[in-house]
């Protein structure tokens, strides 16, 4: 029987590397996510903490670096509200405080209006040769889908419709 040596590794950690590794090539993820992906392909709780602690270890998971990128990216790409943000942030596994803490962060040099009315100005042209009451419940509610608060979504529909009918005028 051979006795262990420094170098012997376990085959599960060793596939359980290789697949975490393939995962984070093609994009970033949370802590909870490759939890969740480990699990799910059956690996034991022992492995999947050893491939956690080896990828903390080298950097390759943050989830704060995950959160703050994020965020960036979404208000770049796919403009929404703080509430989108959030929730999609949950639903990747980002813990409470992170989110709080980089959204604050993040958030405390955009205005959330400005990116809003940038967003409704671009789909302008869908709301023209509408009711009034049409135009503004549409906008109310992509704005609200999108995560934007009511008081901004108000505003920002007021805002468009008002340009709107100041071009047709």
């Amino acid at each position: 029987m051979k006795s262990p040596t420094l170098f012997e590794t376990d085959e599960a950690v060793e596939k359980a590397r290789a697949y975490v590794l393939r995962l984070l090539s093609r994009r970033a993820h949370t802590k909870k996510e490759i939890c969740d992906k480990l699990a799910g392909r059956g690996y034991e709780q022992g492995a999947i903490e050893q491939i956690l602690s080896m990828l903390e270890r080298l950097n390759l998971i943050d989830d704060v670096l995950f959160a703050r990128q994020f965020v960036e990216q979404r208000l770049r790409l796919r403009p929404s509200g703080r509430v989108a943000l959030v929730r999609d942030l949950v639903h990747r596994g980002v813990p409470a405080e992170i989110i709080d803490r980089v959204l604050d962060d993040v958030l405390a040099d955009v205005d959330i209006e400005d990116v809003a009315l940038d967003l409704m100005m671009s789909r302008a042209n869908r709301y023209r040769g509408l009711s009034r009451e049409k135009a503004l419940g549409r906008m109310y509610g992509f704005l609200g889908r999108r995560g934007f608060e009511a008081s901004v979504a108000r505003d920002v529909a007021h805002k468009v419709w008002s340009k709107i009918e100041n071009e047709e005028g």
